[in-house]
This record gives C-alpha cells, sequence and structure tokens, in this order.
C-alpha cells in the first residue's frame, strides 16, 4: 500500500505518481493503466479519487481512454510532461533564483560557469 501526504489532496499525489511513473519508463506509451476499481484498491482510495487523477490526465492529453478496454499513455506522454514541468521550473524555481542572484550582484559570469560545471561542460 502507497501512503500519501495529509496537506495534498490525494488525487493530485497519485496523479504526479502516475507522472513520475511515466518519466520513469515503468509505463511506456500506450502501456494500459490498472483499472480504477485495481488503483482504488491498491491505494486504499476512493474510486472516486483515483478516477480524478486519471481523468486530469486523460484532459491533458497524457492518458487516453479505450472504450470497453481501459486506460493507455498516451504516445508523447513523457515529453508533454517534461515540457510542463521544463516551463513549471523555469517560471517557478530558475527565474526567481536569477533574480535573488541578481539582488546579490553574483556576477552573470560565475552564474554561467556555475550551470557548465553542474552540466559537466568545460569551462
Amino acid at each position: 500500500m502507497k501512503t500519501f501526504k495529509d496537506d495534498i489532496p490525494i488525487y493530485l499525489q497519485l496523479r504526479q505518481q502516475i507522472e513520475e511513473q511515466i518519466l520513469a519508463r515503468a509505463l511506456i506509451e500506450e502501456d494500459r493503466l490498472k483499472s480504477l476499481r485495481e488503483m482504488s484498491a491498491e491505494y486504499r482510495i476512493n474510486p472516486i479519487t483515483a478516477g480524478n487523477a486519471v481523468n486530469a490526465l486523460v484532459d491533458e492529453g497524457i492518458l487516453y481512454h479505450r472504450r470497453g478496454i481501459g486506460i493507455f499513455v498516451s504516445p508523447g506522454a513523457r515529453e508533454m510532461i517534461i515540457a510542463k514541468r521544463r516551463n513549471s521550473f523555469i517560471k517557478d524555481s530558475l527565474e526567481p533564483s536569477i533574480r535573488l542572484a541578481k539582488s546579490y550582484e553574483i556576477p552573470r559570469d560565475d552564474l554561467i560557469n556555475k550551470v557548465k560545471s553542474v552540466y559537466g561542460e568545460e569551462q
């Protein structure tokens, strides 16, 4: 049984877990997900909660329904998740960090050199 944090809605945590499985390639394009009944039993949650997580991913195009068969990982799902998270990272983390570095008067070249160092490029 998987456990959930109390401070974040369960459907959001389940949604993120499904995304993480896709990113880790534990689920790949055209893989069938467990049924909502199976998910709710495994996680010990209400089937409606499992449905909310899955439907949010369907709405984004990461998953899709095959009527009468099940829910599947969409082609390009991993790339969609990466693009979404990349944009969120730049907006929510990187830009504020760069602004903070600027306010601390860290030279631009120092930041660029640090990025190159982290990426393993020679300076």
